[in-house]
């Protein structure tokens, strides 16, 4: 019996018709465990298409991998939007989830261009579900995505097949039916009888790499084997056969479930690796090349079997395989791969020298258990002889607010740095761990001020662990709101940082430049004296940009758009958010997008613009960003006021001890401020008046001293009642007099964007609201033009005339617009 058991492709013609679909939906998830042809019947589809295709295959869980894939595919069809999604990073969270889709909206897909999303069961990453779920329902015009998993596709798969976004296609589509099994066997050389084909169904189910195995023994042995387990299949079929060099050979590329010629070599370096592969290529259909990614892909089935032969081979063999990968990640600056590989090496010491060559930089919260993980088990004597690793990790527990382990990870640094013999060594490494020990007195200035003091007489140089990347700011876009924590002592605390900041400077190379004219700044402001707020600025802008400090120079630039709320200027207002974002994109400091929401939060909170307030601030999901900690009680301010002016006065109350007790926790008296009047407001609309009384009295207990009148002022309408009540008192009447004095003076009517905003919103016509509420609903182009009985093209050109009236930057925002506008 002649069997031919080449890599046939046998085309079903029931399957092409159901893939063929495709071309009417956003997004194709296609569902089936592994071994059921999944790709192969993909590839076969269009292979045969005039599709632009753009093919991307994870390999392992890190969400990081499949960010940096994402952004490959889109590099074809936009390579300045995919460089600038792969420099702003993973997009976790709604921030740079909106960012990321605003982006992908202004790109010119050219017809049927599809994106292939292969093995996407290995992420098991919620967030990236619903960032791909935000970009089907954006519904970009000839873009097509297919996701290929073993598994359900997020957790909305339903809803999205629903609104006419996606279809499902199931692990049933691709089971092979008898008279499918007789046609494949057929075309290979096989002919099957009835019973011979009913038992190789009840054997297979119809699956198609058990079909294959079976082929491959049938031509071997001469019979259909009914009664191996699949991996003596595969051993017997595939593995048996091989010259020992190939078995060698994938006995040590299958750590990797894929691995490009290079990193073949690197691993491989016996004999030249590309005849072992063109064998591997011309004799197994169990392994793969993607030409996109330059990568080889050994299938599931024979990798799980490859490894099982590799665990015989003894915990040494594996430890020597995970070394020799670490030192290929190491080679191409891949440090977290590096990191992980030396890990399962059991290799401390180089473990923490890629952690001292990536600085920190990729300590982020997704890899913060991870990290952890590292350092809990490193040996002591290890961590002893990489002081660098252990200073750059317990700076990083402190960003992550690991509390509790940050104070014991700076004494045992302590304890190892006085082992060191060398005194000038140790001089030097005892001035990083006062660096880096000032931050357990935040925000006390003063004792920052004494760590850094002895800082600056051990370093005797810079430090080597602070960069432009270094946040001066943690996220806020306020110095006074850093350092702002006894009443009565702001102007003394604002000399205090003029004082030492230039030594600190020297010692960090100019890390927060420009910060003590922002905070002279911001006293003035808050005392209503805009004329020497605005000069001061000037001061703050040279230093800040020269030393590229953008989080000092959002500071700026935040409270220029204030001065200009109070001029009246709402035009100027969005050009400073503008700059903003450009300052942000042009220094490549793409975390500050979370400082760009915090200063748009506050100023649209202001303006009494909910509308126009982050989402994400509105809804008060803190926990889910990555804002530091330190940045809470300003994130805090603005929650506060979206529920004013959402009229929930009963949950402001409710959460009022949550919000004042972080607040009170540094203590941070700019928030307090701003929480009490607040907090005042809502129990004078729920007729509360003698609490509201007393919250007020709070805050002008606070601020009084200092005299900050602004925050008064701002919101005079809501307070007048109150004031008029106290205005007797005789501690509280000077107070009082020039809160209503600045008032006299603002020009700036904080309900007029507002007003505006209504207007354009009344100059949508029927059909234009008809539709934008359509897409708030989640509805894609198609099925609104369905339900509308219109061309899907009328939709289009309709939603660009509703973006310009709205000056909106597209679907997304369009749909967070609709929603928070509901109401009106």
């Amino acid at each position: 019996m002649q069997i031919n058991t080449s890599k046939i492709i046998y085309k079903r013609e029931k399957l092409m018709q159901t893939l063929g679909q495709v071309w009417d939906y956003p997004l194709t998830v296609i569902e089936a465990p592994m071994g059921y042809g999944k790709t192969t019947a993909v590839k076969e589809l269009l292979e045969h298409s005039d599709a632009r295709v753009h093919w991307f295959t994870l390999l392992d869980s890190s969400v990081s991998s499949f960010w940096r894939g994402f952004c490959r595919m889109i590099r074809p069809v936009d390579a300045a939007a995919s460089a600038r999604l792969e420099e702003w990073g993973i997009p976790g969270d709604d921030v740079f989830m909106d960012k990321a889709i605003e982006l992908l909206e202004t790109i010119n897909f050219v017809e049927n261009t599809c994106f292939v999303i292969d093995d996407y069961h290995l992420l098991a990453a919620p967030l990236m579900d619903q960032f791909l779920e935000r970009l089907i329902k954006s519904s970009l015009a000839e873009l097509h995505v297919i996701v290929i998993s073993r598994s359900m596709f997020g957790e909305n798969t339903t809803e999205l097949a629903l609104k006419g976004f996606c279809q499902v296609i199931g692990k049933s589509s691709f089971e092979f039916s008898c008279s499918e099994i007789i046609a494949y066997y057929k075309i290979c050389g096989v002919s099957l009888t009835e019973k011979e084909t009913d038992k190789l169904y009840a054997y297979t189910e119809g699956w198609v790499s058990a079909l294959y195995l079976s082929l491959l023994n049938l031509a071997q042995e001469q019979k259909i084997d009914l009664q191996s387990t699949l991996s003596e299949l595969i051993e017997k079929t595939v593995y048996r056969p091989y010259p020992q060099p190939v078995k060698d050979f994938l006995l040590t590329l299958c750590i990797f479930d894929s691995f490009s010629l290079k990193q073949a070599e690197a691993m491989w370096p016996i004999t030249p690796v590309t005849p072992l592969l063109q064998y591997l290529m011309k004799h197994n259909a169990f392994i793969r090349y993607d030409h996109y990614n330059q990568t080889y892909h050994i299938h599931n089935i024979l990798g799980l079997y490859l490894r099982e032969q590799l665990a015989l081979q003894g915990e040494a063999r594996w430890r020597e395989l995970q070394e020799l990968a670490a030192q290929w990640y190491m080679q191409n600056e891949e440090y977290i791969s590096a990191m992980e590989c030396f890990y399962q090496a059991r290799d401390f010491d180089k473990l923490l020298t890629a952690f001292e060559k990536d600085n920190g930089h990729n300590t982020t919260p997704e890899r913060k258990q991870r990290i952890l993980q590292y350092f809990s088990e490193c040996p002591a004597e290890i961590r002893r002889n990489h002081p660098i690793a252990a200073l750059i990790y317990a700076r990083k527990l402190f960003l992550l607010n690991e509390t509790e382990l940050y104070p014991l990870e700076c004494k045992k640094v302590g304890e190892d740095i006085q082992e060191i013999v060398d005194e000038k060594i140790k001089k030097h490494f005892q001035g990083e761990l006062e660096l880096i020990k000032s931050f357990s007195r935040y925000n006390d200035l003063q004792g920052m001020i004494d760590h850094q003091t002895r800082a600056y007489e051990l370093l005797q140089g810079p430090s080597r662990f602070f960069d432009h990347r270094n946040f001066f700011t943690f996220g806020t876009p306020s110095v006074l709101y850093m350092f702002y924590r006894q009443r009565g002592a702001a102007q003394q605390t604002a000399d205090l940082l003029t004082k030492f900041m230039p030594r600190y400077c020297r010692i960090t190379e100019n890390h927060g430049a420009g910060a003590e004219y922002v905070m002279q700044a911001e006293v003035y402001f808050y005392r209503g004296d805009f004329e020497n707020a605005a000069i001061t600025l000037h001061k703050a802008e040279q230093p800040a940009r020269s030393s590229r400090q953008i989080s000092i120079l959002l500071c700026v630039l935040f409270l220029r758009a204030r001065l200009a709320i109070v001029a009246q200027n709402r035009a100027a207002v969005q050009e400073i958010l503008q700059q903003m974002r450009a300052e942000i994109e042009q220094h490549a400091q793409y975390q500050a997008f979370y400082a760009f929401d915090i200063c748009e939060g506050f100023l649209y909170a202001l303006l009494n613009q909910l509308d126009k307030i982050p989402a994400w601030i509105v809804q008060g999901r803190l926990q889910e960003s990555p804002l530091y900690f330190l940045s809470h009680a300003f994130f805090n301010i603005i929650y506060a006021k979206s529920l004013l002016l959402k009229r929930d006065y009963i949950k402001l109350l409710g959460v009022a001890d949550q919000l004042l007790a972080i607040a009170g926790g540094f203590p941070n008296l700019f928030s307090s401020i701003y929480l009490y009047i607040y907090i005042a407001i809502a129990c004078k609309h729920l007729q509360r008046l003698q609490e509201a009384e007393k919250m007020i009295r709070q805050a002008m207990a606070l601020a009084e001293p200092d005299g900050f009148i602004m925050p008064f002022a701002e919101q005079y309408q809501e307070l007048y009642s109150l004031l008029l009540s106290l205005e007797r008192e005789p501690e509280l009447v000077d107070f009082i007099a020039s809160v209503k004095d600045l008032q006299a003076e603002l020009k700036a009517d904080l309900h007029a964007a507002q007003d505006a905003l209504r207007d354009v919103r009344s100059q949508l016509t029927l059909r234009e609201r008809e539709i934008a509420e359509l897409v708030a609903q989640g509805l894609s182009n198609k099925v609104i033009a369905q339900q509308l009985f219109i061309e899907e093209t009328t939709v289009k050109k309709t939603l660009q005339n509703i973006y310009a009236k709205l000056e909106l930057s597209g679907r997304t925002m369009l749909t967070r617009w609709m929603l928070k506008n509901e109401d009106d």
